[in-house]
């Protein structure tokens, strides 16, 4: 894939321009070139050529047993109660980010409500993450920190985009939803049936895998859907 075009590259920064303008008090994104179809937005590392993205985070130290909905929030999101990592990043970088990798959300079929059954549809993307520990780095699929007790079926991610109120404010900047384990209209990225769905609690964290709270992570979305 060869990158965008100057004039491409300027829409997609004035389309994440009008959405930071209708969110409360978020900057406008500030993306920098770095040549060979890469960019930096923040502190996200974008390989469009590799249709990949990186950035890093923090896990939420939270209680065994915790519930979750969110997999990932952006910087100071108010559901860090039920998620597992902060990332450093606003939902408008978030999506700027997923926008330059090729993901659509005009193919995507969102959530209703909190909670909706149906299935969701949208561009497919794969999530890592990444950290150090004693050992050296460990890598793995973002689900493999999770423990769901009632279903074992395997985990496909999709990119919804998120959605706008009628007064035209980014709801996943508002609610700091990036990545959704439940099916949620706020959230960027959600699992494809949903998680836990009408059973509070039955999605925790799996002990075994989830480093301590505090551990510097990195977060790595890949685009899986046909090159556009």
């Amino acid at each position: 894939m060869t990158a965008p075009s100057s004039s491409t590259l300027k829409a997609i920064v004035l389309l994440a321009m009008s959405v930071s303008l209708a969110a409360d008090n978020v900057p406008e994104p500030q993306v920098q070139d770095l040549g060979g179809g890469r960019y930096r937005i923040g502190s996200i590392e974008v390989d469009k050529e590799a249709r990949k993205f990186t950035v890093p985070g923090t896990i939420i130290a939270l209680a065994d047993g915790a519930p979750i909905e969110f997999l990932a929030i952006s910087r100071g999101g108010p559901k860090d109660y039920e998620s597992l990592v902060e990332l450093d990043v606003s939902a408008v970088e978030f999506n700027l980010a997923c926008i330059l990798i090729g993901l659509d959300g005009d193919k995507a079929v969102r959530p209703q409500y909190h909670f909706d059954p149906v299935e969701v549809t949208g561009d497919v993307v794969d999530v890592r993450i990444s950290w150090l520990d004693e050992e050296g780095e460990r890598e793995m699929e973002i689900e493999r920190l999770l423990k769901d007790t009632t279903d074992a079926a395997d985990h496909v991610w999709v990119y919804t985009g998120s959605t706008f109120l009628p007064d035209e404010r980014y709801l996943a900047e508002l609610m700091g939803t990036l990545i959704g384990v439940v099916h949620d209209p706020g959230s960027i990225i959600q699992h494809q049936r949903g998680m836990g769905l009408g059973n509070y609690g039955a999605v925790t964290m799996d002990p075994d895998t989830v480093p301590p709270g505090g551990t510097p992570v990195k977060v790595t979305v890949f685009s899986l859907s046909p090159d556009p």
